[in-house]
């Protein structure tokens, strides 16, 4: 693991990357393929952000678009698993779950993604080579996932028309405003809130298994958590952790707040999530106690904060 990821106590990093072509190694794959990532651009008038993958042996191997809706939030989830929103199969050292890309519209309309390590055994390298677990952008942002180059571009109405030549189009990418920002964390964390910090919400979790019998845990969830995203599952980092419940995915669901609204997202997880009674959900804007079922073995119930108190 490489010491330039970001530490809790370390303040959020933010830097405009400027083009060099001759010595950056983006641009050289950009310029490789310019004409099929030109085609697929070209073929999204939609706002959104196009999601176009490169593997290590430099195949074009991949592409979606994810449209953003008129309100609220857009998110896929890139791993090797067949369930994933881009599917990235070439690498085994791509996690089946590897990333969740969610995409907001900021106030002067701007395309706002965040890019979010589901706790992946490589995580993410930013455009400058420094490993991850989550990178913001305000506008096009680029990554490297293993062997992979993933190019995540701006489309719609108010993006400039790409030119004809590839170095040009590359040039008008910059500069680019993209910050690193803390790792997400666990529900079961023992960091203390950030100071300021608003205490928002109560989680109880419940679940019954041959192995572990019955459970109930109750975690306080503070903004700050909620900034960063919170995750829930089985691996041993999150607020599941260690207790053996199969059906559960690694990264199950992952809880993010979005400006002032709380969104509970799905990570394309094997068994689902649902809220009690009702349909499966990929994401679900929580508004009032809400009790959500994960892979019919954990129950979730999620309690707002009758009055905020800060930390």
């Amino acid at each position: 693991m490489l010491d330039a990821m970001a530490s809790e106590d370390e303040p959020l990093l933010r830097q405009l990357w400027h083009a060099d072509l001759a010595a950056d190694p983006f641009a050289a794959v950009f310029r490789k393929h310019f004409a099929a990532l030109r085609a697929a651009h070209q073929a999204q008038p939609a706002e959104g952000v196009l999601i176009a993958a490169v593997d290590g042996n430099g195949v074009f191997d991949a592409h979606a678009h994810l449209r953003l809706p008129p309100s609220g939030i857009a998110h896929l989830i890139v791993g090797r698993h067949e369930r994933c929103d881009v599917v990235l199969p070439r690498d085994q050292d791509v996690s089946l779950r590897h990333m969740l890309l969610r995409a907001t519209r900021g106030p002067q309309g701007q395309l706002h993604l965040r890019a979010i390590d589901l706790r992946s055994r490589c995580g993410l390298l930013s455009e400058d080579g420094r490993r991850c677990e989550a990178i913001a952008s305000r506008g096009p942002l680029f990554l490297r996932i293993a062997s992979y180059v993933l190019f995540l571009l701006p489309t719609g109405p108010s993006v400039r028309p790409w030119s004809h030549d590839a170095d040009e189009t590359w040039r008008g990418f910059t500069p680019r405003d993209q910050e690193v920002l803390p790792p997400p964390q666990p529900l079961k964390s023992r960091a203390a809130p950030s100071p300021g910090a608003v205490k928002l919400a109560t989680i109880t979790i419940q679940s019954s298994s041959p192995q572990a019998g019955d459970l109930t845990s109750t975690h306080a969830v503070w903004s700050d958590q909620l900034e960063r995203g919170i995750l829930v599952g089985r691996d041993d980092r999150c607020s599941h952790g260690g207790v053996d419940e199969g059906n559960l995915s690694r990264v199950h669901l992952v809880l993010l707040s979005v400006d002032d609204e709380v969104w509970a997202i799905d990570t394309a997880s094997t068994n689902g999530t649902r809220v009690l009674d009702g349909a499966p959900f990929r994401q679900l804007l929580l508004s009032g106690e809400t009790q959500l079922v994960l892979a019919d073995a954990l129950s979730l119930r999620w309690s707002p904060a009758l009055h905020a108190a800060r930390a």
